[in-house]
């Protein structure tokens, strides 16, 4: 090829789309152009073509990440675009011509490539929203999705190879397959194969059990999480990309697998791990469970993708978008999605919402208009539910938005009101179809309908946490635990006497009182959901059990920090208690006369003394450091120990653990008290109390807004707007009560 200047060659100038049609553009990629050091990478040759999505024209799409370094303002490195008047030259990042480079030396270029960057003018913002809007057809009619996860290590080419040799067995394309139906039966007869199933069971479950024995010790755990970690499962648009096409394939390298095999690959995972964990019975390192436990971390993205092309390419159903916008939104406790602009939260989702959902057919899709369009959109999802004030949480990422305007961009989790995503635990504001709001876009000030409950008098100081270093999994802080049910009760009680007038609480309104805090303790969700499962009466009870369990555990170690912190060099003497002979001074008179008749004695004295000061020192410094040495030994065990998976029931008894209370109750009750960690307890002016964001304080409001399952914590509304600080529990009024006559003042809120 004749050589080529970059420094000479004009840049490429894009030629316009006609707005008014389906009307998109192609790569063709071109063999390289040789590179001037031989063994270096050429450079990248390519036509750019246009077409019309109606043309049913056919070309792969490819999906890859971005990854644009924070220093890069724009692309850097040069491409060649082959067109009628010559070689023009355009610029691309890094990643993006990596990609290209390999699909071209693995003859991928067979088709046309859709790609994102080059096929649409970056510049353009009229462009990037006209084709944005073309995003589901144009993957949706493309052959296949192209993902490019990145150059291969040696520990994804070991996991390609080990997913490749395990999907020829067959086994888990059968239990994928035709025989999907009855795959979660099997599963268990896998892990108890004491478990009666009929023939095609036992012909999955033997043949999974005999692939577990031959391949299960030999998986690339290593290699499964390098795969994993690339950039590409943790990218917004890539749902859409993956989901919609028909077909997917997955290229790392010079290795490439197919999505059906990428899936399977995941499911003998989950089928292999869980075995080896139910398997265990000796002590294992903390780190082996920690590094197989974080795999389920980072499959999330994968999972949403298969859950994704299963609704769509299986079912034939896709969702609305205000649930898609919730669902690719909260992260909770994972990391949350990428998105490299704001916007992307919600346009990045369009093209999986269904064709008649309205939501998504008034979204307007524009760039560079943040703050209006997420206002927009959060006036079209409040139609939906008015629970979408729910996601209106704090610190905001996004600057200058409106109090009650969710940011999408930043770390949202799943509201404290809800057991899950989409199911509500309280129905505080009454029917969901009885929210009435209205929206200024002007002013991007709400005016919504709902009851003024009462005004907050005290606010309290204790809070959940969770532990700095947990074993594995996240746990609840037992110290602050049980300071935070003491709290509660010191509320309850306070509340109780300010109703009585002081008087002394008869046996029942003590009853009263206890299931109040117990209620108090996790926004009472533990206690509507046991209640719900065992009876008004053993769900209580269980409660109470569990309560009594963590409080003690928190009070035990409340002791034993106390314990810990007296022998102290600085406080171990006032721990003793024991003041030495030798502290106790005699009188004037009787020193003086010791001294001049019997100088020699009053030596011996002197020397005992100091001998005594000594040894007593170096006795308590010893205690000390014993102290000191035991309490960091304890807390490196723990930290860095082996574990017992299945502790015996005498060791949890040493510890005050009833081992009747292991299981799915007590993981219940502890992630409740973690959902609420950072809340504080509140007290209203008339004796209402329940738990609020930390940002309230004396003088702020409860209201509840017809339609909302939970009450809402406002500031200001004095002859002005009000400022939303989050959700809030209030006990007594979670059913509908403050709608009742008599409870709360009906009015309209203009919050802003």
């Amino acid at each position: 090829m004749p050589p080529f200047s970059f420094n000479s060659s004009p840049a490429f100038q894009y030629p316009p789309l006609d707005p008014s049609k389906k009307a998109f553009r192609l790569v063709r990629l071109l063999p390289p152009r040789p590179p001037l050091i031989p063994g270096a990478y050429g450079t990248v040759r390519v036509e750019i073509i246009e077409v019309n999505v109606d043309a049913t024209p056919c070309y792969d799409a490819l999906s890859y990440p971005w990854d644009v370094p924070a220093h890069l303002k724009a692309p850097n490195r040069q491409i060649i675009v082959e067109a009628e008047g010559g070689s023009y030259r355009l610029c691309v990042y890094r990643p993006l011509e990596l990609a290209l480079l390999h699909l071209l030396a693995n003859n991928f270029t067979t088709r046309p490539l859709f790609v994102d960057q080059i096929c649409i003018n970056q510049d353009n913002d009229a462009e990037k929203s006209h084709q944005v809007q073309l995003m589901r057809d144009i993957y949706a009619k493309c052959a296949r999705t192209v993902v490019w996860l990145g150059p291969a290590t040696r520990a994804s080419a070991q996991y390609f190879d080990y997913v490749h040799e395990i999907a020829h067995e067959g086994v888990m394309s059968r239990v994928m397959g035709p025989r999907l139906a009855h795959f979660m039966h099997v599963f268990d007869a896998v892990m108890d194969p004491s478990l009666e199933v009929n023939e095609e069971e036992r012909e999955d479950r033997d043949d999974l059990l005999d692939m577990i024995r031959r391949f299960g010790h030999r998986f690339p755990v290593d290699g499964y999480a390098d795969v994993l970690d690339r950039r590409w499962f943790n990218r917004l648009w890539i749902i859409q990309e993956a989901c919609l096409a028909p077909v997917v394939v997955f290229v790392c390298g010079n290795h490439s697998l197919c999505f059906e095999c990428f899936r399977a690959g995941a499911l003998f995972y989950s089928l292999y791990n869980t075995h080896w964990v139910r398997g265990r019975s000796q002590a294992t390192a903390q780190h082996e469970f920690r590094r197989r436990n974080a795999i389920f971390g980072k499959t999330a993205g994968l999972t949403r993708i298969s859950q994704e092309r299963r609704a769509i390419h299986r079912r034939g159903t896709r969702q609305g978008l205000y649930d898609l916008v919730l669902k690719y939104n909260i992260n909770d406790d994972q990391a949350k999605i990428r998105s490299s602009l704001a916007e992307d939260r919600i346009f990045g989702l369009l093209g999986l919402a269904a064709d008649d959902d309205p939501l998504r057919q008034r979204v307007r899709v524009r760039y560079k208009e943040v703050v209006q369009m997420y206002t927009e959109v959060a006036a079209l999802l409040l139609e939906q539910s008015i629970d979408t004030l729910l996601f209106t949480q704090f610190p905001k990422r996004t600057g200058n938005l409106p109090s009650w305007v969710p940011d999408w961009a930043m770390d949202l989790a799943v509201p404290v009101g809800y057991s899950a995503l989409k199911e509500p635990v309280f129905a505080a504001g009454g029917p969901q179809d009885g929210a009435r709001f209205q929206l200024d876009e002007a002013s991007r000030r709400l005016t919504i309908r709902g009851v003024w409950v009462d005004s907050i008098a005290r606010v309290g100081g204790c809070t959940h946490r969770a532990e700095l270093q947990p074993q594995i999994l996240a746990q609840i802080d037992h110290r602050w635990a049980s300071l935070f049910f003491d709290e509660a009760s010191d509320f309850v009680r306070e509340a109780a006497a300010a109703r009585s007038g002081g008087g002394d609480a008869d046996e029942a309104m003590q009853a009263a009182e206890s299931m109040a805090a117990l209620r108090l303790c996790d926004s009472g969700l533990s206690h509507r959901r046991f209640s719900d499962e065992l009876g008004a009466c053993a769900g209580p009870e269980r409660l109470r059990a569990l309560h009594s369990t963590i409080s003690h555990l928190g009070r035990r170690l409340l002791k034993a920090d106390e314990t810990a912190a007296a022998y102290r060099l600085t406080r171990i003497y006032r721990t003793v208690g024991i003041t030495p002979w030798y502290w106790v001074p005699g009188s004037e008179m009787d020193n003086l006369r010791i001294c001049a008749l019997d100088p020699v004695a009053a030596g011996k004295v002197a020397c005992e003394a100091l001998v005594d000061f000594i040894t007593d020192m170096l006795g308590l410094c010893l205690a000390s450091a014993r102290m000191s040495w035991e309490t960091h030994a304890i807390k490196f065990r723990r930290r860095f120990g082996k574990i017992v998976p299945k502790p015996e029931p005498r060791d949890l008894a040493r510890v005050g653990v009833d081992p009747q209370l292991l299981g799915a109750d007590l993981d219940a009750f502890t992630s409740n008290l973690l959902k609420n960690a950072g809340r504080r307890l509140y007290r209203t002016e008339t004796g209402y109390l329940g738990l609020g964001p930390a940002r309230m304080a004396p003088g702020d409001s409860m209201v509840v807004f017809r339609g909302g399952t939970v009450p809402h914590v406002l500031r200001g509304g004095r002859n002005g707007p009000w400022e939303y600080l989050g959700e809030a529990y209030c006990d007594g009024i979670m059913d509908g009560e403050a709608l009742e006559a008599g409870v709360g003042v009906e009015t309209s809120f203009i919050l802003a």
